[in-house]
């Protein structure tokens, strides 16, 4: 099972790139320049919406550090989400070490556990506001069409138990991880590799389930910034098809191509950049929406290129980090 976990990623890797060379070709690189010079000066506000993106999910995670702990300042977070979501990216490791590299860093100015605790709240509450996001995009088109009335309370359901369902089970008293690191056999080859670090796995687990038990208002605010995070996404979508397009793009467009955006990151988040099925999905729903794929593969291409900046700007942060780092321990010894 190892063995076929690491060789997933590479092999991820070439299937992407293979991915996206067949989907420019399909669409065409005349298509993408063409949409490259209409968006122009756009392309700066396409830049401020990603970054008002990773600004809404840096408060979020400065929310989710318990009141009172020593923290890092805002600004100070939203350099280290870059490098994290840099390194998600652009390692093979990725959020196992994009996500570590955040804990590490941050726990330099806070206690580790609640470095590590924030982290882990933070992305939890994301994935309940990506799925939320995306059954709303699911609400959207069953309210849109006709008969679809049992479809619509079906989505409703699904909204609520999305939110209610997790809240129940992280506000059990006993810790999933801790009652099955007692139950396993001291002898067993889990148990003598987790021993070290058992103390520390239940003390951030005992931090994350006392988050959702005692707060409940920091955990509703929360919620609501990882859901505009996702609008945001929207908002990009609909500029890049508004300004590279002579078409009629409503905002339910842009919203349900965000929408499976969304859920090609949550489930191929070990494809790198997601790279190829980003590019494949947008021009798939765009195909399955009236319009042409060859405009998804161009939308995709443009948003690809933000990322490109601030995956940039994350790698130059991490340098620099690395560098401070360095110049730091020197002049201690």
């Amino acid at each position: 099972m190892k063995k076929r976990l690491r060789h997933l990623r590479p092999l991820a890797s070439i299937a992407s790139f293979a991915l996206f060379v067949y989907v420019l070709r399909r669409a065409g690189i005349t298509t993408i320049l063409d949409g490259a010079r209409a968006l122009g000066a756009g392309f700066a506000w396409l830049i401020l919406l990603s970054g008002l993106r990773h600004a809404l999910r840096t408060a979020a995670w400065h929310a989710s550090i318990e009141p009172g702990t020593e923290r890092p300042g805002l600004l100070n977070l939203f350099g280290l989400r870059l490098v994290g979501e840099a390194l998600n990216g652009a390692t093979p490791a990725g959020p196992v070490l994009g996500e570590s590299v955040k804990v590490w860093a941050a726990s330099k100015c806070m206690p580790a556990s609640s470095s590590a605790s924030s982290v882990v709240i933070e992305n939890i509450i994301y994935g309940l506001g990506a799925g939320l996001f995306m059954l709303s995009g699911a609400l959207l088109v069953l309210a849109s069409t006709s008969r679809a009335r049992l479809g619509v309370w079906t989505v409703v359901l699904c909204l609520v138990a999305s939110v209610l369902l997790p809240c129940a089970l992280l506000r059990r008293r006993s810790p999933l991880l801790e009652r099955l690191l007692d139950r396993l056999p001291a002898t067993s080859r889990v148990k003598r590799f987790v021993g070290p670090y058992e103390a520390r796995i239940k003390a951030i687990e005992a931090e994350v389930y006392d988050f959702f038990r005692t707060r409940r208002a920091a955990f509703i605010g929360i919620l609501s910034l990882e859901f505009l995070t996702n609008v945001t996404g929207v908002a990009e979508v609909y500029l890049i098809l508004r300004v590279t397009t002579v078409l009629h793009f409503s905002l339910l467009t842009a919203y349900l191509v965000e929408v499976t955006n969304r859920a090609v990151q949550l489930f191929l988040a070990f494809v790198p950049f997601g790279l190829g099925v980003e590019e494949g999905a947008a021009a798939e729903t765009l195909k399955a929406l009236g319009y042409s794929a060859s405009q998804g593969v161009s939308l995709a291409v443009l948003r690809r290129a933000r990322t490109i900046f601030w995956g940039a700007l994350g790698l130059l942060l991490a340098a620099r980090y690395c560098v401070a780092r360095t110049v730091e321990e020197g002049s201690l010894s």
